[in-house]
């Protein structure tokens, strides 16, 4: 099969040999995948295909049948066996394993994963929206941390895709959403969908929100999204932190004095993300910027290098 890899010119297609199902494992054939600029110039594990958004159909696996099947699966392996798992909290198993990282993601044509990480896709739901269930399930899970009181006053600091499906999803809970973000050719979106939208740079800190989503890990934002939080208000990391709070002693400062809760959202509502899709509940089609055929590789991770976009499709030849 072919498989991309990182190397130190670039992305290579290389040829691998299929990938077996061992037990408890389903070979799945990826039909669409997802590139998400924020990893797409970046640095991979040597010998790994990246991605983690995809859509396949299931093409061998153990007892079971899975066979003939269309799914997509959890960005975040479980191992299902760790004290963890056994309680009900696989999203932080201890031997988890990432797709793209640890194993082989989504820029192969054929991918082994466990049964149990596999999501069967909805009748109805094409595979072009389904792609999007992973950001669309990062966003839903973040959002169930908040208790919704009245019409709240909520801000994404972000332009993403997980930021944009954050608005959406916080907007159909009946609250007031702003997006904050550096790319002005997103704001559109947010007007097709009455989000209000401001230029990050542009915004006072006031500290008058009731829920801050950061989606974005730009420095400096992290501080931005305490400023704007008024005191206990909670303030939700959608996006992993590049630098340590430990070293920002401002933002230390707000979060003790404004008594903030800071929480970490890293898991994914995939079950729900996948029913929302399919009843057409939030727009994804304007998150795909453009769509390549799997051989066009180089031209479509040049395409999601550029600032303005949001996710790139590659079709299976």
């Amino acid at each position: 099969m072919r498989k991309l890899i990182a190397s130190p010119s670039g992305w290579l297609l290389t040829e691998s040999p299929d990938p077996v199902a061992r037990a408890g494992e389903a070979v799945v054939r990826v039909t669409r995948a997802l590139i998400d600029p924020q990893w797409a110039t970046g640095a991979r594990a040597s010998g790994v295909s990246p991605g983690r958004e995809f859509v396949g159909t299931v093409v061998s696996t153990g007892p079971g049948g899975l066979e003939g099947r269309r799914v997509m699966a959890s960005a975040s392996i479980a191992c299902s066996e760790c004290d963890l798992c056994r309680a009900g909290l696989s999203v932080h198993c201890r031997n988890r394993s990432e797709l793209g990282v640890a194993r082989d993601g989504a820029m192969a044509e054929r991918v082994a994963l466990p049964a149990t990480a596999l999501h069967e896709i909805p009748k109805g739901l094409d595979d072009d929206r389904a792609c999007f269930a992973s950001a669309l399930g990062r966003a839903l899970h973040a959002a169930d941390f908040v208790r919704l009181e009245g019409k709240p006053y909520v801000t994404i600091v972000g332009d993403d895709a997980v930021a944009l499906l954050s608005a959406q999803v916080m907007t159909q809970r009946n609250a007031s959403v702003r997006v904050l973000g550096r790319e002005e050719t997103r704001f559109g979106l947010c007007e097709k969908w009455g989000v209000k939208h401001r230029h990050i740079d542009q915004v006072g800190r006031r500290a008058d929100q009731d829920v801050v989503f950061v989606c974005s890990d730009a420095p400096g934002d992290l501080e931005i999204a305490l400023r704007l939080a008024r005191p206990r208000a909670t303030v939700l990391l959608v996006a992993p932190q590049s630098r340590s709070l430990e070293k920002d002693h401002s933002a230390i400062q707000v979060l003790h004095a404004s008594e903030i809760a800071l929480i970490g959202s890293r898991g994914e509502r995939l079950a729900e993300a996948l029913r929302l899709l399919a009843t057409d509940g939030v727009d994804v089609r304007s998150l795909l910027t453009a769509r390549y055929r799997f051989s066009q590789y180089a031209d479509a991770f040049a395409r999601a290098a550029r600032p303005d976009t949001l996710r790139v499709l590659l079709e299976a030849a």
